[in-house]
């Protein structure tokens, strides 16, 4: 790949994040993946799987060469192990050329035509374009390649478009950890804090573990926004380790180039199920329909939970309570007892810190000729040699006090506040708990609430409940 790491390909319109470089180093990842995991007694020697990946074709982000040499992946692997995700980064030429622009109305009639016939060849969606008075395109260079890259970038391609329907089978990993599945649902309307005779919608992120059904974190959120997909996981995976695979469908939070980067850098396959495929999501749908059947309609007859706070700790209650105990029907076996028994877990503990930088959004800003930068709303000072000059913000959105300053790849002082308009993102600032509603007559989750806090005191199971701390709602 030949393209300038500091200015946005050929072709492709400038992004103020600059995610062209994350799209790369993504795909480098998940190339390099198998080779990260490789067992030699189980799966051979590696050069035999080197060869396999380099003589298979791949669409490669924003270049036109379709195969990786096994040189290439040795220096990728090499570049993963010692500098993690930031080292695949492309740092090559900074000699690129300016990009030529194809209008939308241009791209969507190459685009049908392709589609109306797969095997039709980019110089032929040209000429035919160029042919057609009927309807005349601008007067515009339309060059092959660029054109090919654009197509790729919609879905347009011969290979992807003459791809046969797949036979869908039942499938389940071998051990904890192996892979999560994750979605989102809506929730039950609570009591608005802003306004208490409104109702507010709420929505349940939940994370499935695959072989044994159990949850390793499930969460009620305000909004679907992904910092609250990122909480739910940071939660997850401090109580039982990093999975090896999270599996989701194409929903925009679980697309997000952000989300993508945090798995890769914690070491994550990020796979998403096929569109139009609710079947592969069998099992956390399945979930789904329990908490619905079995957990909302109490909500009915709980005069304990009016709050968000409320409501979360009667369901982490009901999930240990009742069904993480509850018999699964397909396995045969409680969620719990599953994972007690899994002889050889996937148990890969992430101190806090490395978690937090992992999760830690990015924004690129130009630097004004007074040294600020601006971010949600909030002016932060920088070094005054950074003048003029781009640099990269790193920032939890639910913390804007505490900013990171990236140059090139390498971290500088942190920025320091001139103006705090907001501490948080707009929409996750924590909202104020109004007092609860004193209990009267049969509440069978707050009965469900005093079991879970019996049964720590008992410290029966020893999982580490102590170790969650409700935040971001």
């Amino acid at each position: 790949m030949t393209q300038n790491p500091s200015a946005p390909p050929a072709g492709q319109p400038a992004s103020p994040a600059a995610t062209w470089l994350v799209e790369v180093a993504l795909f480098r990842y998940a190339l390099i993946l198998p080779l990260l995991r490789h067992d030699r007694h189980r799966d051979g020697p590696k050069q035999h799987l080197r060869d396999a990946i380099a003589a298979q074709t791949h669409d490669i982000p924003h270049s036109q060469r379709r195969t990786v040499s096994e040189v290439t992946l040795r220096r990728w692997e090499k570049a993963y192990r010692a500098g993690g995700f930031e080292a695949l980064k492309p740092r090559g030429r900074t000699d690129g050329g300016a990009a030529r622009a194809i209008s939308t109305v241009t791209l969507d009639r190459a685009e049908a035509l392709k589609r109306e016939l797969p095997s039709r060849s980019v110089r032929t969606i040209i000429d035919i374009l160029q042919r057609d008075q009927t309807s005349p395109i601008p007067e515009e260079h339309l060059a092959p390649r660029t054109l090919s890259r654009h197509l790729a970038a919609r879905g347009a391609t011969t290979a992807r478009l003459r791809r046969p329907p797949t036979a869908h089978r039942r499938f389940e990993r071998s051990h904890f950890g192996d892979l999560w599945q994750s979605d989102a649902m809506d929730g039950p309307r609570l009591p608005d804090t802003a306004d208490p005779q409104a109702q507010r919608q709420t929505f349940l992120f939940a994370f499935l573990d695959d072989y044994t059904r159990l949850v390793p974190h499930a969460q009620f959120y305000w909004n679907e926004q992904l910092p609250r997909l990122e909480d739910c996981l940071k939660h997850a995976i401090l109580r039982y380790g990093c999975p090896l695979a999270i599996y989701a469908d194409q929903g925009q939070v679980y697309r997000a180039t952000q989300f993508d980067a945090a798995c890769a850098t914690l070491g994550v396959q990020r796979i998403l199920a096929k569109p139009y495929s609710p079947q592969a999501k069998g099992k956390i749908e399945r979930f789904f329909r329990f908490v619905q059947s079995d957990f909302l309609p109490e909500l009915a007859c709980s005069n304990s939970v009016q709050t968000l706070d409320d409501l979360n700790q009667a369901l982490l209650a009901w999930l240990e309570v009742v069904y993480h105990r509850k018999v699964h029907s397909e396995t045969g076996q409680a969620p719990l007892d599953r994972y007690r028994q899994d002889p050889q877990p996937t148990i890969r503990p992430v101190d806090p810190l490395t978690l937090r930088n992992a999760f830690l959004f990015r924004a690129i800003r130009r630097v004004n000729k007074t040294g600020q930068v601006h971010l949600q709303g909030n002016r932060y000072t920088v070094p005054g040699y950074l003048v003029s000059q781009q640099i990269e913000l790193r920032y939890d959105p639910f913390d804007l006090t505490q900013v990171e300053v990236w140059l090139r790849g390498q971290p500088l002082v942190p920025a320091t506040i001139h103006h705090l308009q907001t501490a948080s993102q707009p929409g996750l600032a924590l909202d104020p708990t109004p007092p609860a509603a004193p209990a009267t007559g049969v509440d069978y989750l707050a009965l469900l609430r005093q079991e879970h806090e019996r049964l720590l005191r008992e410290q029966l199971p020893p999982i580490p409940f102590t170790r969650l701390t409700p935040e971001g709602v």
